[in-house]
Order: C-alpha cells, then structure tokens, then sequence
C-alpha cells in the first residue's frame, strides 16, 4: 500500500504492515536517511519522475540477509531508465488545487557513448491536510514546489547516474499558546550519485547521496545526512549449482541541531558485510541459501549480526511453484533515535538493532493469469518506540516492544475479452505489539486489517483505460493514549488516455467519489487527498 503522508504529504509504503522496516534500492545502492524516526518511513517517493522509472522491483519478506540492515518487511529497488534511442519528451500537467507539472528529456546515443538529461518542475496549492480535534478540525498545506535533474552517461559496460533537487512547502498546524495555528515554511535537498561496472562474472557498484531537511522558520533547525557505498560481487557456476558473492561497505554521516541553542549533533558510522548465496538442485527441488555477515562500527555500541535465510520451492507439472522460506531480519537504530538532544527529545545511544525471523509459505501460479496465495509470519525483538520520561521531561527511545505481523496474501488477474483484463489481489495483515515484556499483545496504530484491490484495463486502438478500486478495512485506531476515528474506506481512481501519433492526452481523477478519510503516520493524523482530476499532454520526439 502506498499513501501519501506527513506534513508535506510525502509518499510512503506499508508491506505487510510494516513502515520503517523496508529498504528501498535506487539502482541496487540502499537509500534512506540515517536520522530517520522511528514508525516512520525512511524514505520521501516524490524525489523519482515517473517518467524516469524503467521498473520497480518488489520482494516482500525478509530480505536481511542478501540486503542487510531495514529489509525486514522487504525489499523495493527502483530501477531508473538508461538511454536507449535518441530522441525525447516534453510533458505538461495541470489539475486540482493549482496542481501543476512540467517534465522534459532527451537521450543521444553514439557508438562507445549515450547520454540522457531530464528535468521536472511540479507546483501545488492549497488543500486539506492535518486532521485534529479542534472545532474546525482541518488544517492545510498552503504551497508545495519542486524540481529536479537528471543525466545519464552510459558506455557499453558501465552507466553513470546523477539526479539533485529541491522541493519547499508551506502548511499549517495547530498553534501553541494563543495562537490557532502555526504557519511552517520547510525545505528538502536531496542529490543522488551511482557508478556501475559490470564485467563478465563480477561487478562493481558505488554511490553517494545526500539528503537535507530544513525548517525555515526556526532558524537553524536542519537535519542532513550523507552515505557513500560501495559492493563489489560476482556470480559463477560450481556444478550444479549457482553462487552470487560480494562484499559490501557503507559509510554514514549525520548533522542536525534544533534550532533552539542546542549544540549541533555531528556523529559518523560504517557498514562492512561479506555476503553469499548459493542455488541448487536436489532432485524435484531447488535450494537457496543466503547469509551475510553484519559489522557495524560506531561511536555508540558496536553491533555485528550473522543473517541466515533458506528457501526451497519445487515447479509441478501445472507450472504452479510450491515455496518455503526462513530468513533472519536486522534493523539498526537511526542516528537521530540514539543521539537527539533538543529541547523536547534525549536520544538513547545504548539501542540495540531490532532482531527477528521471517517466514513465508504459498504457491505461486506460472504466471499473472493464475492464482497465487500465500500466509507469511514476521517478528521483531527489540522494536524501538518513543516514549515521554518523566524524569527529563522529554521524549527518549527505548528497545521497549515486541512486534509480529502474520496475514494472508492472493492475487490473480484475469483476461475477460480480448480488450479487457481485471486483476485483484488481496491481504489480510494482523500486525501487533508489545510496549514491554509485561504488557498484553495490541494492534499496531494506523494500519487496517484489511487491503483488498482490484484494476480493470481496457485498451482498444488509440484508447487505453484503467479503473482502480482499493478499500482498507478496520484500521487501529487506539494507541492506548488517544483513539482515533479510523473507519474504513474505499478509493476509486480512473484514467483514460487517449494517443494520436507522437502525442498522448491524459485524464485522471482521484478519488472518484470522494471519499473523506483520515489515516495515521508516525502517531499524527492526515486527511487523505480529496478528489481531484488532472489532465496531462506528453508528446515524444
């Protein structure tokens, strides 16, 4: 599931009702800021163009032990476009709210040489926002603008990737003291940098990011993170089997201050982690094991983890795939949860990585056009939550919680004409946790029981259509501190294009029947995005 979230109304994604825990690759290098919080999501999806996106790849469950660190709940890796025919696109967008997006590219492709550019510009106005329990009950975002760049160099066995941008907005909350609501003006940079090499059996990967946070109406309160990274594998056969290796390294640094007089934080860690997998037959079966050892160095504890994960899985006559996994997870504590120091938050420099296991059995159809269903099973030891200490008077975080997430999944799409296709698929999720050892199991805030969706696709000549229902049922709504009106809800979104020659015209509408809901991120309340219709024109070159 993904929604849009936060006081910005970022975008973030929720597997199996999991949040924080999922590690999302860009180009197979991990992204996500180390100052993140906890039961928040590590990475804002508005920084990656559709336009520039060639695939998205999704492995739900455990991924620790290929991935390492934040890849309990799974695994997304964005894979950005390369240049691959000269030519281009222009795009222009407008719709609700003074919504307004612009997006340009051009690729050259030369003999030993290609090269592509893009940038995108993406402005918004004013719409309803924060949900709270004052009379009015609504609080907006007034203004949102952004824009990036991109270049792509690519050669015949290597690609160069850079992407920057900024986007700022300004949006209202509830006011402190007197005052009804607070007016705040925020800024986010980010910049993103990859090289590939790929010889025949190995490879070399590395990249270096940044990300910057700035809340400029209290001077001085910034939060900003860099990581540089670096894998070197290979794959190569040994009989019957097939076995993938590598060594990883990252190194991490952070600064961020509070704006009240606070001295600033400035802390640095690094990552090493050899890393094996090996596939191979036994007889009608096939075995994958994986293991990754874990060392992280750092000013606080150091922590070094030994991640295991097996899987066997056996295709039947039918093409259907029988599978059965087991794997270790391992989550490291952000920067900003061990060591914030302001004037409403201590952080706590002895957390330990939250530690679990993760399991998986279903059957897998051959294909989209067959049934495919699943249960799966994920636990965390140690989870770290915010708690207020009475002590200091401030916010801390502490490995206090247990938590475990267990559910069902099926999916299957179906081709109803030869110009129709309808697909569902469907979840049902019981993620829940402890505060202490002592306390009794309870729902984790925020996150439905329910997740069922389902598309119907019609493409017939130049016209292409895609309707898109998805409703999420029994959502939690108490934290044991405040209760939440949650309900349930249903989303319909509708798109129908319409393509002549170069050109593409496009109309959307969100949130067909506009359903008002509200929806929980972190602790905090959000109203989802009211109906809207936006109408797109794209011509390639």
């Amino acid at each position: 599931m993904k929604k849009k979230t936060g006081v910005s109304q970022q975008s973030e994604v929720v597997i199996r009702g999991i949040t924080t825990e999922i590690l999302v690759l860009v180009d197979g290098i991990p992204y996500y800021r180390s100052s993140h919080l906890a039961d928040g999501a590590t990475v804002d999806l508005r920084s990656f163009p559709l336009e520039n996106i060639e695939r998205v790849e999704v492995v739900k469950g455990g991924g620790s032990a290929i991935y390492g660190s934040m890849a309990a709940g799974g695994v997304i890796n964005i894979i950005t476009k390369k240049p691959v025919a000269s030519g281009g696109m222009i795009l222009a967008e407008a719709g609700s709210n003074d919504w307004r997006r612009y997006y340009v590219s051009g690729n050259a492709l030369g003999d030993n040489l290609s090269a592509g550019i893009w940038y995108e510009r993406t402005e918004e106005g004013r719409r309803r926002l924060f949900y709270d329990t004052v009379p009015e009950n609504r609080f907006d975002s007034l203004e949102y603008m952004g824009d990036a760049y991109g270049l792509v160099l690519r050669g015949s066995s290597w690609v160069l990737r850079v992407t920057t941008g900024e986007y700022r907005y300004k949006y209202l909350t509830p006011g402190w003291g007197q005052d009804p609501a607070d007016l705040n003006d925020e800024r986010k940079e980010y910049g993103r940098y990859s090289f590939r090499y790929d010889a025949d059996s190995w490879y070399l990967l590395t990249g270096y990011d940044t990300q910057r946070y700035e809340i400029l109406q209290n001077a001085g309160n910034f939060y900003e993170d860099s990581a540089f990274t670096a894998e070197f594998g290979g794959r190569s056969a040994m009989g019957e089997a097939l076995v993938a290796w590598g060594i990883y390294y990252r190194y991490e640094e952070t600064e961020f201050s509070d704006g009240w007089g606070d001295p600033a934080v400035s802390k640095d860690r690094f990552n090493l982690a050899p890393f094996l997998e090996v596939s191979y037959p036994a007889g009608d079966w096939l075995v994958n094991l994986g293991l990754r050892y874990e060392v992280w160095r750092q000013e606080a504890n150091d922590h070094e983890e030994l991640v295991p994960k097996i899987s066997i899985q056996r295709q039947f006559a039918n093409g259907n795939i029988f599978y059965l996994a087991a794997s270790r997870v391992f989550a490291m504590p952000s920067f900003y949860e061990m060591y914030a120091e302001s004037s409403w938050t201590a952080g706590n420099p002895d957390l330990k990585p939250e530690k679990g296991w993760s399991y998986e059995t279903g059957i897998k159809g051959p294909d989209e056009y067959s049934w495919s269903a699943g249960v799966f099973y994920t636990g965390l030891e140690d989870k770290i939550k915010s708690v207020y200490d009475p002590g200091i008077y401030k916010y801390t975080y502490l490995n206090l919680a247990d938590f475990r997430t267990y559910g069902v999944e099926i999916s299957r799409s179906w081709k109803l004409a030869e110009k129709w296709v309808f697909s569902l698929n469907g979840t049902w999720q019981y993620p829940e946790e402890k505060q202490d050892i002592s306390s009794p199991w309870v729902r984790s805030y925020g996150v439905p029981e329910w997740e069922i969706g389902g598309a119907l696709k019609f493409s017939t000549g130049p016209w292409k259509m895609i309707l898109d229902v998805s409703w999420a049922g029994n959502q939690a709504g108490n934290a044991g501190w405040y209760d939440w009106d949650a309900g349930d809800y249903v989303l319909v979104d509708l798109a129908v294009s319409w393509e002549a020659g170069d050109d593409t015209i496009t109309l959307f509408c969100f949130n067909l029947l506009d359903e008002k809901y509200t929806y929980n991120s972190a602790g905090w309340h959000y109203y989802g995005p009211e109906r809207g219709f936006r109408l797109r024109w794209e011509r390639r070159f």
